[in-house]
């Protein structure tokens, strides 16, 4: 869940378990209302939670902590505040985004989440243990590199469950020329979610990918009708199996233009056109 009061009031709800043995924590701290001032550490765990549950025995966590206009942290600090942890093995990583924006995610190993939020390209998803190798559900952000092709054939590899991909960058690719091929595929992705993107993307995903699964389409309508446009033969199959479409905007073409891509019935009227005809 997102804790958006974590120090008043998550905290002190926490803190009175103090016969827990077993605890797992997948937070978001500071999206939302009142943020800490500082990214969370080993330090904090210790001070704030371990040190209430003397009863504690496994503890398995995965947080991500976003403050507004951070100072630079360096990641070596993060790591050095879980030396205290010699029976556990933990792991961080730190981003910094052009939008003022900065998150440390710290998690336990082995990973215990099935999603993982605002994935950038410097995020370690493609280490030889295979670490979030359970991950389902997957959202990317990047405001500083493009994702490249390369980039989604490693993500197919180290990610074989993921159902649900969401995808937000609006650079451009810079290395799509060198790719022309059709052999990327994600086998189980069910969810394509792509409102804020560069078209790269949706040719990217719908054109030169194979998304046999896929059931369920979010995605921007002028990108929409651009890649419908084109008729690109791997495009139309992987949207024939579509049951949900919804775009960022009500759909004020007629839906006739849809049927040589997608099943009938298959888009979903956005809640402004509802809004619309009732008046």
């Amino acid at each position: 869940p997102t804790i958006t009061d974590y120090q008043h009031f998550f905290l002190p709800v926490l803190q009175r378990l103090s016969n827990v043995e077993y605890l797992t924590l997948l937070l978001v701290v500071g999206l939302e209302g009142i943020r800490p001032n500082h990214f969370i550490d080993g330090f904090d765990l210790e001070k704030n939670i371990i040190s209430y549950m003397p009863h504690l025995r496994e503890f398995h966590f995965h947080i991500r902590s976003i403050l507004k206009n951070p100072s630079h942290v360096e990641i070596k600090t993060i790591r050095q505040s879980f030396i205290q942890y010699q029976q556990q093995s933990v792991d961080c990583v730190i981003d910094y985004f052009h939008d003022n924006y900065g998150q440390c995610q710290i998690y336990s190993l082995p990973f215990i989440g099935t999603r993982l939020d605002f994935i950038s390209n410097r995020f370690p998803l493609f280490d030889t243990n295979k670490t979030f190798s359970m991950v389902t559900k997957l959202l990317l952000y990047d405001d500083i590199q493009p994702f490249e092709s390369s980039f989604f054939e490693r993500v197919s590899r180290a990610l074989p469950h993921l159902r649900t991909l969401d995808v937000m960058n609006g650079l451009e690719q810079q290395e799509k020329k060198k790719t022309t091929t059709n052999n990327l595929e994600f086998i189980n992705l069910t969810t394509l979610i792509l409102f804020d993107i560069h078209l790269d993307y949706a040719e990217q995903l719908l054109c030169r990918t194979h998304l046999p699964c896929l059931v369920e389409l979010a995605i921007d309508n002028d990108i929409l009708l651009e890649i419908m446009t084109r008729d690109q033969q791997q495009a139309k199959d992987n949207c024939s199996r579509v049951e949900t479409l919804r775009t960022w905007k009500p759909f004020y073409h007629s839906v006739d233009v849809l049927e040589n891509f997608f099943p009938p019935y298959s888009y979903v009227k956005h809640p402004d056109e509802e809004k619309m005809k009732n008046k």
